[in-house]
């Protein structure tokens, strides 16, 4: 009787063994990722590289995933994984994407962070008292629509822009909304991520620059999920942008059955994550 209750203690070790094995193994330390934080805020990692998109904004729209006061409130206090940021980058100025007063506060308290981000949230920005504090940290982008594209290299990380209209082109032809091909270098495994901010679907504007999208993949790409409604959407991801992977974002906090059925990968519930592969060659 007591051998058998010391295997079935043995037993129930391994198991618990096992368990805590499942739950606790860590991500590498060299493994990319993207944490969804709301609406099209995103945080990618790669190594010691953290890129964090479009994190602040108060507009949703009765529609849009407004950023969790929990993850706001680690963000501000730099805990992880948001601790240690390389960049914020801004997509555009829309009050569901971008806010200078947090942009401000947030530069203010981590010097080290760079801002990248087109002309017209930097002019919100600096307008702001205290902005000239925080200048040096500040990678303005001004680009008009047919512009050759841009490449600026910030702190390990290689920034390419290119402006390509707001959705529902012509009529929100004055909005500088920039699509950014970033690269977060590291000595073992650089990974390239593309986000779209809230780009037009219209092929029109990508065949201009198919030639020098081609010349790079890009490992994963962050479209706005309406890009997967239409047969022109899905063509610019597989065929245009040179795209091996895509997680919609943008997502209505009530899914769309339309979106549903598309079979699509993409972020709905803050604090999701995704490995991101770069098997493929650079």
């Amino acid at each position: 009787m007591t051998s058998s209750l010391f295997v079935m203690g043995k037993i129930a070790q391994l198991c618990c063994f096992s368990i805590l094995t499942l739950v606790f193994t860590p991500v590498s330390a060299h493994q990319a990722t993207a944490t969804y934080v709301g609406n099209e805020a995103v945080l990618v990692v790669n190594g010691d590289k953290k890129v964090l998109f479009d994190p602040f904004f108060h507009q949703a729209f009765g529609t849009y995933q407004l950023v969790p006061k929990e993850i706001r409130r680690a963000i501000f206090a730099g805990h992880a994984p948001y601790d240690n940021l390389t960049a914020i980058v801004i997509s555009h100025a829309h009050g569901d994407h971008f806010s200078a007063n947090d942009v401000l506060r947030y530069l203010g308290a981590y010097p080290s962070t760079q801002l990248i981000a087109p002309k017209q949230a930097i002019d919100e920005l600096i307008k702001l008292p205290k902005s000239l504090d925080i200048r040096p940290q500040i990678r303005g982008i001004e680009l008009a629509i047919n512009d050759a594209p841009v490449t600026i290299n910030v702190a390990g990380l290689m920034v390419e822009a290119v402006r390509i209209p707001h959705a529902g082109w012509p009529s929100r032809a004055n909005i500088e909304n920039l699509v950014f091909r970033v690269t977060l270098n590291h000595a073992k495994s650089p990974i390239t991520i593309m986000h779209l901010g809230d780009a037009d679907p219209d092929d029109n504007h990508y065949i201009p620059y198919k030639r020098y999208w081609q010349q790079r993949v890009t490992d994963t790409a962050f479209p706005p999920y309406w890009f997967y409604f239409s047969a022109e959407g899905n063509d610019i991801l597989n065929e245009i942008l040179n795209v091996k992977n895509s997680v919609g974002l943008h997502v209505p906090v009530i899914i769309p059955k339309r979106l549903k059925a598309t079979g699509a990968d993409f972020f709905s519930s803050p604090g999701e994550v995704r490995t991101l592969s770069n098997k493929h060659s650079h």
